[in-house]
């Protein structure tokens, strides 16, 4: 039985409702038995930028496209020590190749197919994360429930802008972080839910707001993937109470290998 419990959901957001607009996130996650037995979580974010009207389709081709690259990679070194910042930009590269032809084939600007990028790769002995543009990764290590940032939301110089994996200068706005030990929960968010969990004046994560969910989340079933997005968390995330602060779309994907209280005594 896999260690790890995860769940992930989008949300649109009210903002979007009313417009008519799709709902422009996507967002999944995996946990991957390597070859040696050990287990890899990848979690993954993209959040399609709400002036582009093709977004919503580029948001879902980047999650399923990392997926579908680095399931073999991990499965085969759960170490992560393959994955370096060349790596990565090679990959970058082809998902913009993609994207462009998605463009060409709608005769579109491919800024219309503008999104930003968050992962996390989750190792046994070590952590990936990667990022271009907002939204965040935060984390916890050896102290249950004391959450850090791991990756940072990058904004413009102006308000509600921010870097996408379709600009000119997406490589040099690519954050990659090795992070030489495990983390045993994670959660990766688009902007929606930034102000919600960060303390942007502070850079700080407001553990408490994330403390509730990890705890619901420790006492779900473990499985390798979740093929849907979690029920539970689509309501919380949908719910008059965070509506009430943001009309953004909302994607959050979480993952906990912290053994509950209760399977502990057992």
């Amino acid at each position: 039985m896999t260690l790890w419990r995860t769940a992930y959901a989008s949300v649109i957001g009210t903002s979007h409702v009313q417009t008519g607009a799709p709902c422009q996130d996507a967002g999944a996650c995996r946990v991957i038995r390597a070859n040696d037995g050990r287990e890899v979580m990848l979690a993954v974010v993209s959040d399609g930028a709400g002036s582009a009207a093709r977004s919503a389709e580029s948001s879902m081709l980047a999650v399923q496209y990392f997926l579908d690259t680095f399931t073999p990679h991990v499965a085969a070194d759960p170490t992560l020590q393959f994955f370096d910042r060349t790596l990565f930009e090679s990959w970058l590269h082809d998902l913009r190749y993609k994207i462009t032809g998605l463009a060409d084939q709608h005769s579109m600007d491919v800024r219309e197919f503008a999104c930003t990028f968050l992962a996390a790769t989750l190792g046994p002995e070590s952590t990936v994360c990667v990022q271009v543009g907002d939204g965040a990764i935060i984390g916890s290590g050896d102290e249950v429930g004391d959450y850090a940032w791991l990756t940072w939301p990058q904004h413009g110089e102006f308000a509600n802008t921010t870097n996408f994996i379709t600009d000119d200068d997406a490589f040099d706005a690519m954050e990659f972080e090795f992070i030489d030990r495990p983390i045993n929960e994670v959660a990766v968010f688009s902007d929606g839910i930034e102000r919600l969990v960060l303390d942007m004046g502070n850079r700080s994560v407001h553990s408490p707001a994330l403390r509730p969910i990890f705890q619901w989340l420790a006492t779900t079933e473990p499985s390798l993937e979740k093929t849907c997005p979690d029920p539970a968390l689509e309501a919380f995330l949908g719910s008059a109470r965070i509506n009430e602060r943001t009309d953004d779309d909302k994607t959050l994907v979480m993952g906990t290998r912290v053994v509950p209280q209760t399977e502990e005594r057992a």
